[in-house]
């Protein structure tokens, strides 16, 4: 028999007055409700407080701004869920994401990780980051597109061996922790389902291209630092 594990969603916010309503409702609209879903406000000086208030069911954290990296690690030490999954706070879930995703680790359990792809939705106005690949953007596969942390659920047990996200890092922190976890052995699974709706509305970190390239050589270098050590 299946053992059917809760699921905490963490959500990283600093001033997202324009999107965090739509993502929590993207959480509450999932076919397999989740159990926990955490806000943790990062110092915002709009009305994103306000309006995370406005939702009963949502724990809310607050602390200085510290960045994406501190917010999400002060959501996984407050979690209460089997699972963790993290969501930015200007993007969606497809309806379905909890159930295939949960289930997936409901039914496996040397599974450690599952990790889907993600859909683009492109503001008008806006231009595509240097990491999508030319051609319309209908046609695009999903499988082409980075896998970025909103794209994954863990085991709690996972975070506990890898430990918590880099908060030195601004850009590619979820490369790096994804490399620790793939040196420690965790079990992956590769899915090809959209399991998150990725928002681009010309303010996302991604679009500092020498910056992405500075922080993937910092987990590069990162990562020679651990292999030596072991």
């Amino acid at each position: 028999m299946n053992i059917r594990g809760t699921t905490t969603v963490i959500v990283p916010v600093f001033n997202g007055e324009r999107h965090i309503a739509a993502a929590i409702e993207s959480v509450r609209a999932q076919t397999r409700p989740v159990d926990e879903v955490i806000v943790i406000d990062d110092g915002s000086t709009d009305a994103t407080v306000a309006i995370v208030e406005s939702f009963p069911e949502v724990t809310l954290l607050r602390q200085a701004n510290r960045g994406a990296s501190a917010a999400r690690n002060s959501g996984i030490t407050k979690a209460c869920g089997d699972y963790f999954a993290m969501l930015d706070a200007d993007d969606l879930w497809p309806a379905n994401r909890q159930e295939i995703m949960a289930g997936m680790l409901d039914e496996d359990p040397s599974l450690g990780l599952v990790m889907g792809t993600q859909r683009l939705m492109v503001e008008p106005g806006a231009a595509l980051p240097y990491w999508v690949p030319e051609g319309d953007l209908e046609d695009i596969d999903p499988k082409d597109l980075p896998r970025p942390t909103g794209s994954f659920v863990a085991r709690r047990s996972v975070f506990e061996v890898v430990g918590l996200y880099e908060e030195t890092m601004i850009h590619a922190e979820d490369t790096d922790w994804f490399l620790r976890s793939r040196d420690l052995g965790i079990v992956w699974a590769l899915i090809p389902d959209v399991v998150l709706i990725r928002r681009i509305h010309g303010a996302n970190l991604t679009y500092d291209t020498e910056a992405q390239r500075r922080s993937m050589f910092e987990v590069l270098q990162r990562r020679m630092a651990r292999r030596r050590t072991t």
